[in-house]
């Protein structure tokens, strides 16, 4: 499991494939918030469990929510 702490507001949020998803919008206890569009069209709870790994400003989901349509 990933450390919570090294996720933060402002990162890209990527699927398995590198298809970015959205940006980290908020960061809570448990979970974060995706966020896509600019301003923040939709946002999506995703939990930590789902998070593969952390390689510098990106997070990569193991498995990305179902409901969330790639963002490019």
């Amino acid at each position: 499991m990933i450390d919570p702490g090294d996720i933060h507001e402002g990162m890209t949020v990527r699927d398995t494939d590198g298809r970015k998803l959205g940006t980290v919008s908020n960061v809570g206890d448990t979970h974060f918030e995706l966020g896509q569009g600019s301003p923040a069209r939709r946002d999506y709870m995703v939990h930590y469990h789902r998070v593969e790994r952390v390689q510098g400003r990106e997070v990569f989901l193991a498995n990305a929510p179902t409901a969330v349509p790639p963002e490019d």
